[in-house]
């Protein structure tokens, strides 16, 4: 992520952090029907997030609170949008914040759509890069690649080892026939008669 994308993110932040109501811990038990103690139980175990605000009270968000505990009771909620009319909505300057905030989340989502624009041509970019050089590969491949030789154009084999072989088998015949020539007299007589 950019440092620009991260800058506007945290102003973002901050501005709907400051128009967010929030609640001290006995509020939010009595928001959400439940006792301090399970609200205290929750922040201490890291469900729930709790701040401090510039009373140095303990106090959580209403996004937190709908996040871990659900809707709120429905008098709480008429409760605190009246005091929500009456605190911060009369105020002239709300109105112009409000405007500013919609218009830093807009162009904020126009950014957001442009770098999708251009994740998106860069990925059809590389898609079309690959191919080219799957293409490339293949027809290397075919030009490097020695032709596969057909089985009837085998060479013959060399007449030079006929007649070695053929030596060769004569020569041990002739080395068994000396060696074993007594056997084989007894049996071209025994055939004969």
């Amino acid at each position: 992520m950019c440092a620009k994308h991260i800058l506007c993110s945290l102003y973002l932040f901050r501005r709907v952090h400051q128009y967010m109501p929030t609640f001290n811990i006995s509020a939010a038990a009595r928001a959400v029907g439940t006792s301090r103690a399970s609200i205290q139980r929750a922040i201490k175990s890291g469900r729930l997030s709790a701040t401090t605000n510039e009373q140095d009270e303990r106090v959580i968000d209403l996004s937190e609170l709908l996040r871990v505990f659900g809707p709120l009771k429905h008098g709480e909620q008429a409760n605190m949008d009246a005091s929500m009319d009456g605190e911060q909505r009369d105020t002239p300057s709300m109105a112009v914040h409000e405007h500013g905030l919609v218009k830093a989340l807009r162009e904020h989502l126009d950014d957001a759509r442009e770098q999708l624009r251009l994740a998106q041509e860069e990925k059809r970019h590389l898609l079309t890069m690959l191919e080219v050089e799957q293409a490339a590969r293949r027809e290397l491949e075919t030009k490097l690649l020695p032709a596969p030789v057909p089985p009837s154009k085998l060479a013959p084999p060399s007449h030079r080892w006929v007649w070695l072989l053929l030596i060769l088998l004569v020569a041990v015949l002739a080395f068994a026939g000396w060696r074993w020539r007594d056997a084989i007299h007894a049996t071209v007589a025994a055939l004969v008669n």
